[in-house]
């Protein structure tokens, strides 16, 4: 793999690797990196992984080079809402706001202490705490040069660390929300990351999915209530409180705030006489009379402080409320106003949805195809883009990855296995006496077959489900069948969660989505895991259907063209939580029939590990039998985080 990133750099060229669990896919990229001498931008999925490059892969590869005279100069760059903003932070306290008094002291003893600006600083800080809201960086509020705060600005110092070094570590949302500033209305000067010569995606399968959010159009209830509420300390901090004081200013930004209640206020009865589903299609029955008039309402007034903003003066906090209010307008309007919405949601390549959620509103406009895009502003414009994973292929092609990222087809691919011994050490258990998935009895029944192998296996579980609604009905059901400690996503913090279950040992932890990836639990703590279905992404899902719908419309397939792909690579996610170390044994469990009896499930198997399959609890016992013994003899207090008792099969 690093000859092939080697040659990638040299050649200016793209390439497409996956590189399965164990092969040190990190060091891989890293050091061709650092010896190509050319400016590289590291993007990974999470600010975990990006910590981990930073703090412990980088340092090895130093340490390595060194010895070879090479020098490594790294930076990382966080998510602007990451670091605190100084004009926020003023804004606020001089707001007089008496509901964030305490907390607001907090940060502001805070910022006068710390060298980064950055929020995990602040351990005593609630990770929901409003106060954060008010006083952090993003993209929407940032002024740039031009504000009086930019020389001590925390995201500025972060931007010259950067550009100082050779090799910056970010995240996906950061890079594409650069990519998406620097090419869109605000031109270049908006951009965060400094240029660059090449790119590489690690965890590159994601990368669809927080581009379709960057390039696409999102208002929310909390969107505009932020939006008002920053305009009104806007106009406090340039000295403009008699302004403020005074009746049509005063008025406009009430006349705002009861606008935009009644506008989500109408789109919440619409919704409620609409399909359950928490985010759907926008049709043309949800833009009622009622919404329509709410929504010219609040058009009114934010058009109103938008002139407010630009006849005060030329302040740069004053040229933010006028542009933000513009932005607002214009998305709003991109949504709902001056044209139909089509009875698939879908205009112009874009699908249009509205998003429910606990009494709040998310209006949203996403595209149905962010490959052009990313050709554009991406491919076509940086020398070089290494995209990898170990979940990038389909079958023996990354060919899915490469269309869905709009990667040129001549980028060169490669695919490396895993060195783990699969066929020993892992099997994958397909039974197929149960019902299928839509079937009413198939939670009892699932429930049943989880209970016989956490019995088998003595516990170390993770329950993976595909939703929320299965996760809430397996582990209600398997609360009264386990011996073993039963955990349940969202009952605590995810890294407490994980943290328990490695201390435990024998627990059994359901979960949804976010632990099917990027969630490492090497060793005894974690030796079976059960997938309740095929993850095949909802069907109702707006983005799903309006891509399954323009691959149907072109003669193809979207079913086994979009959703089978993607669900393959969900799947080997999923499998990949076992087997993180040579060591490590086990077994992954697939409840859905599917997988066995229709004719996706063989390309769905092509992409996973070879581990034994299996189809009978009694062949799984003889196989767990003779593993265990070999794998686990006893309870390793370096993995498992305390040493008790031998381990339960003994």
């Amino acid at each position: 793999m690093a000859e092939a990133v080697e040659h990638a750099f040299e050649s200016e060229r793209h390439l497409f690797v996956e590189a399965g669990t164990g092969t040190g896919k990190t060091l891989a990229y890293l050091v061709p990196a650092v010896l190509s001498g050319r400016k590289v931008i590291i993007s990974t999925a999470t600010r975990a992984l990006q910590e981990q490059i930073f703090a412990k892969d980088l340092p090895i590869v130093a340490r390595a080079l060194a010895a070879h005279g090479v020098t490594v100069h790294a930076a990382m760059m966080k998510g602007l809402s990451n670091y605190l903003c100084l004009r926020r932070l003023g804004e606020a306290r001089a707001s007089g706001d008496r509901g964030m008094g305490v907390a607001l002291a907090r940060v502001a003893d805070w910022a006068q202490t710390t060298g980064t600006g950055d929020r995990a600083e602040l351990t005593d800080l609630p990770e929901d705490a409003d106060v954060w809201r008010d006083v952090a960086s993003s993209s929407e509020t940032r002024i740039g040069v031009n504000c009086e705060h930019f020389e001590a600005c925390f995201v500025t110092r972060m931007r010259q660390e950067a550009e100082d070094a050779q090799i910056v570590v970010v995240n996906h949302h950061l890079l594409l929300a650069d990519l998406a500033l620097r090419t869109g209305k605000r031109g270049a000067h908006a951009a965060v990351l400094p240029p660059y010569d090449a790119v590489v995606f690690d965890e590159a399968h994601q990368v669809e999915d927080v581009a379709t959010d960057f390039f696409g159009t999102r208002v929310s209830n909390a969107r505009i209530v932020a939006f008002l509420r920053d305009a009104e300390r806007g106009l406090v901090s340039v000295n403009a409180l008699e302004a403020l004081k005074s009746g049509p200013v005063r008025q406009t930004l009430e006349g705002a705030r009861e606008a935009a209640r009644a506008l989500f206020g109408q789109l919440l009865v619409g919704a409620a006489s609409g399909p359950g589903d928490a985010r759907r299609m926008l049709v043309e029955s949800d833009i009622t009379s009622g919404v329509r008039a709410a929504h010219e309402g609040l058009d009114l007034r934010l058009e109103a402080l938008e002139a407010i903003a630009r006849s005060r003066g030329n302040e740069e906090v004053l040229q933010v409320v006028s542009r933000r209010a513009a932005e607002l307008r214009d998305d709003l309007k991109s949504i709902l106003a001056g044209r139909h919405v089509e009875s698939d949601g879908e205009v112009s390549g874009v699908v249009r949805w509205i998003d429910v959620r606990s009494r709040s509103v998310s209006l949203g406009a996403s595209p149905v195809d962010v490959g052009g895009t990313l050709r554009t502003r991406l491919f076509d414009r940086v020398p070089t883009v290494i995209c990898t994973s170990a979940t990038l292929a389909t079958g023996t092609s990354c060919h899915f990855a490469k269309a869905r990222l709009g990667a040129p087809p001549e980028a060169a691919e490669l695919i490396v296995p895993s060195p783990f011994d699969f066929a020993s050490r892992a099997a994958l258990y397909l039974p197929d006496d149960l019902p299928e998935p839509a079937d009413p009895g198939f939670d009892d029944a699932a429930t049943e077959r989880i209970a016989e192998l956490v019995k088998m296996t003595g516990g170390g579980a993770f329950v993976l489900c595909t939703s929320a609604r299965a996760m809430r009905s397996l582990s209600s059901r398997l609360r009264g069948r386990l011996t073993q400690p039963l955990m349940v996503q969202g009952e605590r913090p995810k890294h407490l969660l994980l943290s328990r279950f490695r201390a435990s040992g024998r627990a059994v932890l359901v979960a949804t989505m976010s632990f099917w990836e990027g969630v490492d639990v090497p060793g005894w703590a974690l030796r079976l895991v059960v997938l309740d279905k095929v993850p095949f992404a909802p069907p109702n899902d707006p983005v799903v259907a309006a891509r399954c719908a323009a691959l149907d419309r072109e003669g193809g397939n979207g079913f086994t063209q979009y959703s089978v792909p993607s669900a393959a690579m969900t799947l080997k996610q999923g499998f990949g939580r076992l087997i993180r170390t040579q060591r490590d044994a086990g077994i992954v469990a697939i409840l859905d029939k599917r997988i066995v009896r229709k004719g996706y499930g063989r390309a769905l198997l092509a992409g996973l590990p070879p581990a034994r399959r299996v189809r009978t609890l009694d062949e799984l016992a003889t196989f767990w039998e003779g593993i265990a013994s070999d794998s686990f003899p006893a309870r390793d207090p370096d993995e498992s985080g305390a040493a008790e008792s031998p381990v339960p099969w003994q």
